[in-house]
């Protein structure tokens, strides 16, 4: 009698274990994955942020950052936008009566044209590689190898730059910021030209502009550290501005004929 007691006990410890335990599992909030068209954007920009899961029956997306805005577009797909340059981290919880998971992404919003004296197009020299330059930017439009076989430069024809990298470490060690007076010729003597670069440089300076002239260049940062005369054009002249890590090129009738002529093209190093 004993023994029959004994096994309806563990009998029933075993029904009510199974029954507790297929509870759970049907209650069971499952998160699969959290995705973003694009991590990093232009403020023009708009990233769609898609949750999937299964055992939800609440979905939502939030940040503690007050520069982006967050619309829910779809039961489970948001449109992420910022009216200024930020970054974030946005939290994905999904609930149901009894369970939530939450799982977290990035993202970061750049602007155009060059901040900060050292970051151009939302790329920071000597600190972004090449990864965040392709998310960013999208991939070049041509990589040449510099002769030394130490850097390579990225070419941007179509956006008015080019990225100088450091092969050794996938940093960017130089922004180059060119009009349409540049272009790269090809084997077949096909010329690829670079757009002017329509953004700002410093102080509200552009690429090939009249109103932008290298006389106000000189005012803003004393005379050059160097000057030069490139080998493939002899009136394309180079100002060195060593201090604030600028070189910046003109067409004149000599090396010290500046006044009035206009940016052609601007290095930041």
């Amino acid at each position: 009698m004993n023994k029959l007691k004994s096994l309806l006990v563990l009998s029933l410890i075993a029904i009510l274990t199974t029954s507790c335990s297929s509870d759970d599992k049907e209650n069971e909030v499952v998160f699969n994955a959290l995705t973003s068209s694009k991590t990093y954007l232009f403020l023009e920009d708009v990233a769609i942020v898609s949750i999937d899961g299964t055992g939800y029956t609440e979905s939502n997306l939030t940040t503690t950052n007050s520069k982006i805005k967050i619309t829910k577009v779809a039961t489970s797909s948001y449109e992420i936008s910022s009216t200024q340059a930020t970054s974030a981290i946005l939290y994905a919880e999904l609930k149901n009566n009894e369970k939530k998971q939450i799982k977290s992404i990035f993202i970061n919003f750049s602007e155009h044209g060059v901040k900060n004296l050292n970051t151009v197009e939302g790329i920071t020299i000597n600190i972004d590689n090449t990864t965040k330059i392709s998310k960013l930017l999208g991939e070049p439009e041509r990589i040449a190898d510099f002769s030394n076989g130490l850097a390579e430069e990225w070419s941007y024809y179509s956006k008015g730059f080019s990225i100088t990298i450091d092969k050794r470490t996938s940093i960017a060690k130089a922004f180059n910021l060119f009009s349409s007076n540049y272009y790269y010729t090809n084997t077949d003597n096909i010329k690829t030209y670079y757009t002017n670069y329509p953004y700002t440089i410093d102080n509200g300076w552009k690429i090939n502009n009249p109103n932008t002239t290298m006389d106000m260049v000189i005012t803003a940062l004393g005379l050059p550290s160097a000057k030069n005369t490139s080998v493939n054009s002899l009136n394309n002249r180079g100002y060195q501005f060593i201090n604030n890590q600028r070189w910046f090129r003109f067409y004149s009738n000599s090396e010290d004929d500046y006044i009035g002529k206009k940016i052609i093209q601007c290095t930041i190093y």
